[in-house]
């Protein structure tokens, strides 16, 4: 396999995965955050999420 090849799955992935982890992590918080809306606190809290969930992701891969 090429290296091109190999570069091509590994982007696309990630941009899967990216694009997954930001649509179930919007989800979930809708369902057990209590958020009525995108709102600033929504806005403030996303990212910490997303943060909390890549840590956790990484040290489950990594065990």
């Amino acid at each position: 396999m090429t290296q091109e090849v190999v570069e091509k799955i590994v982007d696309e992935t990630i941009d899967t995965l990216v694009d997954n982890l930001d649509e179930i992590t919007v989800d979930y918080m809708f369902e057990y955050g209590n958020y009525e809306e995108t709102d600033e606190r929504f806005t403030q809290d996303l990212p910490v999420f997303k943060r909390a969930v890549i840590i956790e992701l990484y040290n489950r891969l990594t065990k």
